[in-house]
């Protein structure tokens, strides 16, 4: 598989010229530096999962648009297009199209840490599966308290997700996307 940042440069640029869109006003409207879209376009930047979702969210596209790339019949544990940030790592483990896109990562919550969401774009659900660990999820002050083989449904707003113990918690995350965005 190739590099993550090359995939996202030539995605980022696909998506913005099919959009008649400058990186001035992909700038302007996303909130994201010219700066920063111009090093992530060229393949030399380290994009957030903030950053990626602001752009991806400006594009009227899925995240998984912008580091998506053909996944393999066969996806050994451990590679795949990585999504990392400061409180999770992550990999994209299938993308189903038919009907309202459906993207699914494996995610691992990082002890000690705090996933923060801003809740996606309109019309996304997000499902939260968790695999192993113990997690909260939810709204800021409203989490709730999950276990291996507990589903929660996240809301398409601004939530949190912490692993509660001294290990890391990994789940699966099932993104659907409205009309197969």
């Amino acid at each position: 598989m190739g590099r993550m940042e090359d995939t996202v440069a030539a995605n980022i640029r696909r998506l913005r010229e099919a959009r008649q869109m400058s990186l001035s006003e992909l700038s302007r409207r996303s909130g994201v530096g010219k700066s920063t879209l111009s090093s992530l376009e060229s393949g030399t930047g380290n994009p957030t999962l903030q950053t990626l979702w602001s752009i991806a969210g400006t594009l009227g596209c899925a995240l998984g648009d912008l580091i998506h790339e053909q996944i393999p019949r066969l996806l050994p544990a451990g590679e795949g297009v990585r999504v990392d940030s400061e409180s999770t790592r992550g990999r994209v483990i299938a993308r189903i199209s038919a009907g309202s896109g459906v993207d699914v990562y494996e995610v691992t919550f990082l002890a000690g840490r705090v996933h923060e969401s801003s809740g996606g774009m309109p019309g996304m659900t997000e499902r939260l599966y968790v695999v192993s660990g113990e997690v909260t999820a939810g709204m800021p002050g409203a989490e709730v308290r999950l276990s291996p083989g507990d589903t929660y449904l996240l809301p398409g707003e601004p939530y949190v997700v912490r692993a509660l113990s001294a290990d890391d918690a990994v789940a699966l995350m099932m993104i659907t996307r409205p009309g197969g965005a």
